[in-house]
């Protein structure tokens, strides 16, 4: 099957005289076909899945820094922005079974640097864990909490409650977990999430998980993923870096 061009998708509402150029190296790039399920629309229950890689995550960010959302070198020349609901099983997956690989392949080596943004279209339970995740993340461990709470529901399927987040949030290295709890109702929890739908809203997102990548502040390019596979994904920034630089 012949590949197709990443979508492509402006960081601002307007376009300038540069986008048909831009278009034309965009050429140069190849996607993948979106071939996994999402998980879509407000109220839906994800069906439980089993995953591969529920036991590992121990020391999976150690020594990668992190701010708020942001995961990596903040220098580093391509962004990865992944759109996800911490109810949704194949955001789960995504975490478990694909991340990992990029990890090692592309951030550890300073290639790429990862946003989170959390999606809450699952309903409520989804609006509890991202608040707790953003509260997380305001002490630098949001992408340790994301991982921590997706490994527990992959082993006990628990509901999602004050306890539940507490008891994820106590169990990571350095976390004041009781801070977490008072600050998820904080006005920069609320900015965070709001920033995280505008953004879904602008890039018409209709199902999680949903991966973008830009280089050096470059419009958004989404990938087409085929499958829980990092080779999709690992291809796509390799032609990226390739891919000749555009003019600032």
């Amino acid at each position: 099957m012949k590949p197709e061009l990443l979508e492509r998708f402006p960081l601002a509402h307007s376009r300038d005289a540069h986008s048909v150029s831009a278009l034309r190296r965009g050429a140069l790039l190849a996607a993948v076909l979106l071939g996994i399920s999402a998980c879509q629309g407000a109220g839906e229950v994800p069906e439980p899945e089993a995953t591969g890689a529920v036991s590992a995550g121990g020391g999976l960010y150690s020594g990668i820094p992190q701010d708020g959302i942001v995961l990596g070198d903040p220098s580093a020349p391509v962004t990865m922005v992944e759109f996800s609901d911490l109810r949704c099983s194949h955001c789960r997956d995504y975490a478990l079974e694909v991340l990992p690989a990029i990890l090692e392949r592309h951030v550890r080596t300073g290639q790429v640097k990862l946003v989170f943004r959390n999606l809450t279209f699952l309903g409520p339970g989804s609006v509890q864990a991202a608040r707790m995740a953003a509260a997380v993340g305001m002490q630098d461990r949001l992408w340790d909490f994301v991982d921590h709470f997706f490994r527990i529901q992959a082993r006990e399927r628990p509901a999602i409650t004050d306890d539940l987040l507490l008891r994820v949030a106590s169990e990571l290295p350095g976390v004041d977990a009781a801070q977490a709890m008072a600050e998820r109702e904080s006005a920069e929890v609320f900015r965070q999430l709001d920033e995280a739908r505008t953004e879904a809203e602008r890039l018409e997102i209709r199902g999680v998980p949903a991966v973008f990548l830009s280089r050096g502040g470059q419009e958004l390019r989404r990938i087409r993923l085929t499958s829980m596979s990092p080779e999709p994904i690992s291809r796509a920034i390799e032609l990226l870096l390739r891919a000749p630089h555009p003019p600032m």
